[in-house]
């Protein structure tokens, strides 16, 4: 029944996810991370994480996306949330290996305790979950793909709680979103 409402949003769609009860832990796919270990999205129950969509090839923007992803995490953390995990998942199926993205962790100096890159199983799977994101994205020759930078903020039960749909929006919506779940 779970992969079946899933499905609904993924045909359809739906806007606003973080709106509804739908939670990342219900999306069934299997990616592998940097380390060639599968991992389901309710393999981060219980963690707060932010979560966007990159392709290591990318030049403009998805170096851009990383930077701010580091912004908000470093913004989190000053303002009293330092337990933020990163996912990011990436676009390119043929491209991003685990290999590669452990070569990628390594070349950017990231924290692998902090940081999570997930390969897709296929161009399907990465598909389906930028719809359930709100990331739009269009692959285009020469390994290069078009796509919208969202950047969400998933709580320990799988449930969207704030988002930004561009690199400009203003990123205290995580921190009051952070802010209403210790109410």
């Amino acid at each position: 029944m779970k992969y079946l409402i899933f499905l609904f949003i993924v045909i359809f769609g739906i806007k606003g996810i973080s709106e509804t009860s739908f939670s990342l832990f219900e999306y069934p796919k299997k990616w592998k991370n940097q380390n060639n270990e599968i991992k389901h999205f309710s393999d981060f129950s219980g963690d707060f994480y932010l979560l966007s969509m990159v392709y290591t090839s990318c030049p403009h923007s998805c170096p851009l996306t990383i930077a701010k992803v580091q912004e908000i995490k470093s913004f989190l953390s000053k303002s009293g949330f330092s337990n933020i995990k990163i996912v990011l998942a990436s676009f390119d199926d043929e491209v991003d290996t685990p290999n590669h993205l452990k070569q990628f962790i390594k070349k950017r100096k990231l924290d692998e305790k902090q940081w999570m890159f997930l390969s897709p199983s296929s161009q399907k799977d990465a598909r389906e979950l930028a719809v359930v994101l709100g990331i739009s994205y269009k692959k285009l020759g020469a390994g290069d793909f078009s796509h919208s930078n969202v950047i969400s903020l998933v709580g320990p039960n799988g449930r969207i709680l704030a988002q930004t749909k561009s690199l400009t929006e203003d990123i205290g919506v995580f921190k009051v979103a952070m802010e209403k779940t210790k109410k």
